[in-house]
């Protein structure tokens, strides 16, 4: 199956319907409750101080570390942690480090809850320079990039993944030389993938996607909670026409008056895409709005599908979309939402 919307963001042509995004891939449980994560992990040998706020990864193999927590690494990698005590530190966090090449290839693993994270890296040496940093996370490469200098010797790097079985994974680069981490912060961020559809419907899951069938808000599956403003399960519609799996389904936002859709969200900044389109009718101008912003806005053509993108903010713990002024008979397939 493909989808519209997966990250990356890239085209996919659909025997000649350009659509957004790139196949998920298949996961055996692809979501769990939303809950918040927050860890800071040093690197450094046993004995060395502990940064305040940091919890210590002194190159254990994977495991329960006791604290709560379970993380660790693909082989013993004790023997390389360092603490340098370099006065010229900006903290203990930076003044200890792991190296992750010598003597192997040594992969890092955190136990989380599948979802949406913001990775912070830290890579770097007080005493050497002697290195081309380069990390992965998960299966986007290159997160952290960089070389030291004389005057600059960390590189650090921010990016969000999402992360489908269990382990948030950090991996040295193949282009790497003599890699070091210092420190690492995982923050969790909101995040998921709707598409709207009858609950006659096939189930998309599997994909990490899940499905809207139009009931009124409330509690649904995996800890998530959404829905409409009333029961719309009989605007829920599968044209099961001959495009991509998630083009064909859609929600009528206008029969029978309008409809509004929300999600509980943590107060905060959104990354939001719509889809819009009705691969068997032109007959929409589709506008539709989330919280105070069209996000998205045209008439379809072809295929019959619009997209859309905008970051909104949420203050009031509800991420809400509805019909923007000027829309007819406006249609939503799909919707992905990620916390900036």
């Amino acid at each position: 199956m493909k989808t519209l919307l997966s990250a990356p963001l890239c085209l996919t042509v659909l025997g000649g319907l350009s659509l957004l995004g790139t196949p998920a891939a298949a996961q055996s449980v692809p979501f769990s409750p939303f809950a918040p994560f927050n860890l800071r992990v040093n690197f450094q040998p046993a004995t060395a101080p502990v940064p305040a706020g940091f919890v210590v990864d002194s190159g254990q193999v994977y495991g329960s570390r006791g604290n709560g927590y379970t993380y660790g690494w693909s082989g013993d990698n004790t023997a390389n942690t360092r603490d340098r005590d370099d006065a010229t530190t900006p903290s203990q966090a930076y003044d200890t480090v792991i190296r992750t090449q010598n003597g192997g290839d040594f992969t890092w693993n955190l136990a989380v809850p599948n979802g949406y994270y913001q990775v912070r890296l830290v890579a770097g040496d007080p005493s050497f320079i002697d290195s081309d940093y380069l990390f992965s996370v998960e299966y986007y490469g290159h997160v952290l990039k960089g070389t030291p200098t004389e005057a600059q010797h960390f590189v650090e790097a921010v990016r969000t993944v999402d992360v489908a079985d269990g382990n948030l994974t950090i991996r040295n680069d193949s282009f790497a030389v003599n890699n070091k981490l210092a420190f690492v912060e995982v923050t969790r961020k909101f995040g998921v993938e709707i598409n709207f559809q009858p609950a006659s419907s096939s189930p998309i899951e599997i994909y990490g996607i899940l499905s809207d069938n139009g009931l009124a808000y409330g509690s649904r599956a995996h800890g998530f909670t959404y829905g409409w403003n009333v029961d719309n399960t009989t605007n829920m519609v599968d044209v099961s026409y001959d495009v991509d799996i998630l083009g064909q389904r859609h929600a009528l936002m206008q029969r029978g008056g309008d409809r509004v859709w929300e999600i509980a969200v943590p107060n905060g900044v959104y990354q939001v895409e719509l889809m819009a389109g009705d691969p068997s009718t032109l007959n929409s101008a589709y506008r539709i709005q989330v919280e105070d912003s069209v996000v998205l806005s045209g008439i379809p053509s072809g295929y019959g599908f619009v997209h859309g993108s905008g970051v909104v903010a949420v203050t009031d713990g509800r991420l809400t979309v509805r019909s923007a002024p000027g829309a007819a008979n406006n249609k939503l397939n799909l919707i992905r939402i990620h916390q900036q």
